[in-house]
């Protein structure tokens, strides 16, 4: 391609023993829009942070209007003109969205910071966006929708030869998409180059010019828009190939997973759920049942856990413990009624920093206790024990504070904490982040034994295979709607993709 704005040249990167990519080879025009696609593991947030210089490649070049950049690194990156929207805001809360737009580069007057010039420009970036919000106020004020927006304007604002985004729509509404859409090909018609990853299909194919899909760090095809099909995108993902029987696929596919059989009685129900991005869901969860939940960032699925737990109040509908209609006001209802929740962030929400393992493992039950009696601590040992046994949560003791285990191991231990309280009902959001290979195996195991038990278990998890493998059904929410629901000998991994994007066979 004579003018790539950037070329990606046999590039590898390895994590120890892990190969997150391998002789990647990708070209990006200048003036044009690539959606790079790829199941989640794929690579492709590693390649964004090794062409932005975050991750230094193992092997390969990186060519930037014809020339080698080596040794790339984020000020080499910026010097280039090239810009990032990172997946995982990096905006600093406590200072103004003017200061976090501006932040390496705040306008001077007499060797003092030009504030009332930062808020004018910011201002003027801000009404590109559309946003009517102050660029006075501190970003720990703002919505997610609002954060997302604030990263775009200052990855903008360096006026950007090459765009890198990751993920950039999944805290957006469906206005704001269109405005974000807008800004790219308002930056396209530039000369811009722009990289966009997203899982929601119907953008890639809305927005992109060109679609270059990898599969476990590796190419599998780079073409025009035109030449793919949403399901063909999938399948390319998949490494399936083209498959006409998806039915029958699927059934294939199914008896790769448990047997375990879900017992009658409901443990929990939800109504006509209704909530700002919830609308009329409705499901049950049975004894002994694993359900999986199956959607997009942004699908709502967040916010019906939150509701489940007390956290976010209902608008509409009802939810029904053993066919009783109640409400959670605040979490300590939602525990009282024998609920327990292992959320994505476990430091925000799921664990205790300076306390023990033992005392993560063993504060809900051991609050309900006092009222009755002295907490026995004996007793408290031998049980965190036995969950550092059975889940292989790598500790010198149940002594150790939590903060010194290594994140696969704390999150391990979040889920024994609910499993110790003789909850009845686990809402499992992400559970295997952060663990490795072998140790989502452990803790997929464990979560079908305890539902094998008798417990219900709420669980979602961004990668479609490990749904696939826990849960007896899936329900996929689609804009915060339930789109469809799949049972066991209807599991197929690339219908399930289709349906979190909206697509139905």
């Amino acid at each position: 391609m004579e003018n790539a704005a950037l070329l990606v040249d046999r590039v590898s990167k390895h994590f120890g023993g892990v190969r997150a990519l391998t002789d990647i080879h990708l070209e990006f025009g200048k003036g044009e829009i690539v959606g790079l696609v790829g199941s989640n593991g794929a690579g492709k947030s590693t390649l964004l942070n090794v062409i932005w210089g975050a991750f230094a490649p193992d092997s390969g070049s990186l060519f930037v209007d014809g020339e080698e950049v080596r040794r790339i690194t984020p000020e080499k990156a910026h010097n280039r003109g090239i810009s990032i929207i990172f997946q995982h805001r990096r905006l600093m809360p406590y200072m103004t969205i003017a200061e976090n737009i501006f932040i390496d580069k705040m306008p001077k007057k007499a060797g003092m910071i030009d504030y009332r010039k930062m808020h004018k420009d910011a201002m003027e970036l801000l009404e590109m966006l559309d946003l009517d919000i102050d660029s006075r106020r501190l970003v720990a004020e703002l919505t997610a929708e609002e954060k997302q927006l604030v990263e775009i304007v200052k990855a903008c604002s360096r006026a950007p030869k090459i765009l890198l985004m990751d993920e950039p729509t999944t805290a957006l509404r469906q206005h704001e998409v269109e405005t974000l859409f807008g800004i790219m090909r308002n930056l396209k018609a530039k000369g811009c180059s722009v990289v966009f990853i997203s899982h929601r299909l119907k953008e890639v194919m809305e927005i992109c010019d060109r679609i270059a899909i990898i599969r476990d760090g590796r190419n599998v095809i780079d073409g025009p828009k035109k030449q793919f099909t949403a399901e063909s995108i999938v399948d390319y993902m998949s490494g399936k190939g083209h498959q006409p029987d998806r039915k029958k696929q699927g059934a294939a596919s199914a008896d790769t997973t448990s047997t375990r059989a879900p017992q009658s009685g409901e443990l929990l129900s939800v109504r006509d759920l209704g909530m700002p991005n919830v609308h009329g869901v409705s499901f049950a969860i049975h004894q002994g049942e694993v359900l999986g939940l199956a959607g997009l960032g942004g699908s709502g699925i967040d916010d019906v856990f939150d509701a489940l737990f007390g956290v976010q109040k209902i608008r509409a509908g009802q939810i029904e413990i053993d066919g009783e209609k109640t409400k959670f006001r605040n979490p300590r209802q939602a525990i009282g009624h024998g609920i327990g929740f292992v959320p994505e962030d476990r430091q925000l929400y799921g664990e205790f920093l300076e306390l023990t393992v033992r005392d993560n493992i063993c504060i809900p039950k051991g609050q309900r206790s006092l009222a009755f009696s002295t907490i026995k601590r004996k007793d408290e040992t031998l049980a965190s024990e036995g969950y550092v046994h059975s889940l292989a949560i790598k500790t010198e003791s149940v002594q150790t504070p939590i903060k010194n285990l290594s994140g696969g191991n704390q999150q391990k231990a979040v889920i024994a904490k609910w499993l110790h309280a003789d909850s009845r009902v686990v809402l499992l959001s992400e559970p295997t982040a952060g663990i490795d290979v072998a140790a989502k195996a452990e803790v997929n195991q464990f979560i079908k034994e305890i539902a094998s038990e008798g417990k219900g278990i709420l669980y979602t998890s961004s990668y479609i295979s490990e749904l696939m493998e826990v849960a007896d059904r899936i329900i996929v929410i689609y804009r915060g709607e339930l789109f469809r629901e799949f049972s066991r000998d209807e599991y197929n991994h690339n219908s399930i993709y289709l349906a979190i994007n909206g697509i139905d066979e």
